[in-house]
């Protein structure tokens, strides 16, 4: 979405990122301000993505210093800027909770390699998969930052710019990679909530073998006391 009335260029995204070309920090604030009542969950620190950004080259290109140099500086160049600078820090934020969640975890893998067992139905195991499944369902609900931008229907002819972009932020492997620790949460999750229901079920065994073995001693202790 393009935001309109401000000094400068600003973009803003459906998964909660704000680009903003040459906009001061007061202007920022405003632009947080304004869409402050579509914003859910805000991170308490915000990532910033930041890129250096000239205009009137003789083609789009990215320096060797990282410096991104447009033909133009219209809405049509500065939103595909802004879809990648966007996408890049939403994936930056999505690897950043997925490691963590990978760090939460270790400890329970390393219990159960380690004894074989995990402690039953511990705080610490339960955090461990409740953030797993927080961390999979954020990731699989926010952005594809594989897709194009809309924009590249209306300015086919600037395919070559959005590729450029998406390989200099390097989008489609750190996608790739994001999809990897994805499966990898998952098949971890999925073998711990099966020890769990395996440990349930040695615990109501053991409950009812108890039970079976209480009834047999006090019918013994009953026909012996006879």
């Amino acid at each position: 979405m393009i935001l309109t009335g401000g000094a400068h260029p600003a973009f803003a995204f459906r998964w909660g990122a704000l680009v903003t070309f040459g906009a001061g920090e007061a202007e920022r604030a405003a632009l947080v301000a304004r869409l402050s009542g579509r914003i859910t969950a805000p991170l308490a620190q915000p990532l910033i993505e930041t890129a250096q950004v000239s205009g009137g080259a003789e083609r789009d290109e990215v320096s060797e210093t990282g410096e991104i140099r447009l033909m133009d500086l219209g809405l049509p160049r500065l939103g595909l800027l802004a879809d990648a600078l966007a996408k890049s820090a939403a994936l930056s934020h999505q690897e950043m909770a997925l490691d963590r969640t990978l760090d939460g975890m270790e400890p329970v893998v390393a219990r159960l390699r380690e004894r074989g067992r995990l402690g039953f139905l511990s705080r610490g195991l339960m955090r461990a998969i409740g953030a797993a499944l927080s961390a999979r369902g954020r990731a699989n609900a926010r952005i594809q930052a594989a897709d194009k931008p809309d924009q590249l229907w209306e300015h086919p002819e600037l395919e070559r710019l959005h590729q450029r972009l998406s390989d200099e932020f390097e989008l489609p492997e750190r996608c790739a990679a994001l999809e990897r620790k994805l499966v990898m949460v998952g098949e971890i999750m999925q073998t711990l909530l099966s020890v769990i229901q395996g440990q349930r079920s040695l615990l109501l065994e053991l409950a009812v073998a108890s039970f079976i073995f209480i009834e047999v001693a006090a019918t013994l202790y009953g026909l012996l006391a006879r």
